[in-house]
């Protein structure tokens, strides 16, 4: 099976703590590559990164335009939005995310303030604050771009100014929705006889419900990120890898027959229906269901 890499960095990248709990690993490996939001309530609260990231945010600034190469490089490369604040309060850095979400409104020197609505001044406030007592907090406004949509400000103090991680408050809440519709059908399809699972687009395994590990034989433990065409029989498995890809790149659900493997050993006969798993306009993975056949 082809491998697909993720096509737009920062997808995905929340997670509760019982999941990172659980799958710490794959929790790891991803917030190499970009920060991993940890959320409480279905908002983020703790930020999972790498210490090379932490090390270039907490790096000291000051209030004139930011000129070093290693900083610069960072910024460019993060789609995430972070905005570097001086110890004036404006800015002196942006990344690549925050450039594009707002603007003129982070170019350097630009003012704290022009980042949420005008009335707004919980922004302002608790930047005052996290700089005094270096401690963070997380605070909402509503986008001076965008005034139906909410931001969530992270805000961490630094040597020489502050940090701001911006995320669209807005958007986590409709994902919570949508995860919540999600969790919802699965168990409509296991109480139906389905079998479910969520496979990345290496073809792994990053779900499986426990439904799986009742046809299979196999514990969720060893099914979470065992190859999904290992399920089948050695005939199934190109039929089944080809499914899989056209559900990712045709953006269409797929299905076919097919043995499943029981105990590695008897076989079962399922019915297996594919779907890409979307997230912000872009296939993240795809939803496995099956259901056993009648004997």
């Amino acid at each position: 099976m082809a491998k697909h890499a993720s096509q737009t960095a920062g997808i995905e990248q929340q997670v509760t703590a019982s999941d990172l709990v659980r799958h710490f690993g794959i929790w790891q490996d991803r917030a190499t590559r970009a920060p991993v939001y940890i959320l409480h309530r279905g908002r983020p609260r703790l930020v999972l990164t790498s210490l090379d990231v932490m090390d270039a945010l907490c790096a000291p600034h000051t209030s004139k335009p930011v000129n070093g190469s290693h900083l610069k490089t960072l910024l460019e490369a993060v789609a995430e939005m972070i905005v570097l604040l001086g110890p004036d309060y404006n800015v002196v850095g942006a990344s690549r995310g925050a450039r594009g979400y707002f603007g003129d409104l982070v170019e350097n020197g630009a003012p704290l303030t022009g980042l949420c609505a005008p009335s707004d001044e919980a922004l302002h406030t608790a930047v005052m604050r996290v700089s005094e007592s270096g401690l963070s907090e997380t605070v909402e406004c509503r986008s001076a771009r965008f005034p139906d949509r909410l931001l969530a400000f992270t805000i961490n103090s630094g040597p020489g100014g502050s940090v701001l991680q911006v995320q669209d408050a807005t958007a986590l809440e409709e994902r919570q929705h949508w995860r919540d519709r999600h969790e919802s059908l699965f168990r409509a399809s296991e109480a139906a006889g389905g079998a479910a699972a969520i496979v990345n687009l290496r073809g792994r395994i990053d779900y499986a419900s426990p439904k799986l590990a009742s046809l299979t034989g196999a514990t969720v433990e060893a099914l979470t990120a065992a190859r999904l065409v290992s399920l089948v029989t050695v005939g199934d498995r190109s039929r089944l890898g080809d499914a899989f890809e056209a559900a990712i790149d045709q953006r269409s659900p797929q299905s076919l027959e097919g043995s499943v493997l029981v105990g590695g050993a008897a076989l079962r006969r399922v019915m297996i229906g594919l779907a890409p798993l979307l997230s912000a306009g872009h296939v993240v993975g795809v939803t496995v269901v099956m259901n056993a056949s009648e004997a």
